[in-house]
């Protein structure tokens, strides 16, 4: 029987290659295509630094968000997921240099995998179970940081597909 490690690693990886192929030939302004009004961003500077369309509390109904948002989001919250619940506990959303071009954040995404990619496959199922920090102030299980890793990828890998399809057939 396999390991439920194993089973979410497989997930973690076939989840990051969909989106990886999803990303294939995407250019900097499809990346920041914006179809509506007011949609969420990646606002690069022109010192090279960006900022990022975000409020706690979210508005209701959600914006919604240009490919950059998404990918920049996923990557930043594999950064602070990993950084609180598995890695060192130091940084936080604002510590994070955000990429300002469509090649950059898919590095960016690519590097923010690697440490977690690490941990779950040298992780056991005790490992799935024991508490860890969290960002959010409440501590979760390891089980419930990777299910929430797997699943904003999934997600957002899914919004941006949709976005590129939309982008290839606009007027």
């Amino acid at each position: 029987m396999r390991s439920a490690c194993d089973i979410l690693a497989d997930q973690w990886r076939i989840s990051a290659d969909r989106l990886d192929k999803r990303l294939d030939g995407i250019t900097d302004p499809e990346f920041f295509w914006a179809p509506v009004v007011d949609m969420w961003t990646v606002h690069p500077w022109a010192d090279g630094g960006a900022t990022i369309d975000y409020h706690v509390p979210a508005p209701d109904p959600a914006p919604v968000t240009t490919i950059a948002w998404r990918l920049v989001h996923i990557a930043n919250g594999n950064w602070i997921y990993w950084e609180h619940a598995l890695g060192p506990g130091e940084r936080n959303f604002t510590d994070l240099i955000l990429p300002t071009s469509a090649e950059r954040a898919r590095h960016y995404w690519h590097d923010s995998r690697a440490p977690i990619t690490d941990w779950i496959e040298a992780a056991d199922d005790a490992d799935l179970d024991e508490l860890r920090p969290s960002h959010l102030g409440h501590r979760r299980n390891a089980r419930e940081v990777m299910t929430t890793l797997i699943d904003e990828q999934t997600h957002h890998g899914a919004e941006i597909g949709l976005m590129r399809d939309l982008y290839l057939r606009r007027d």
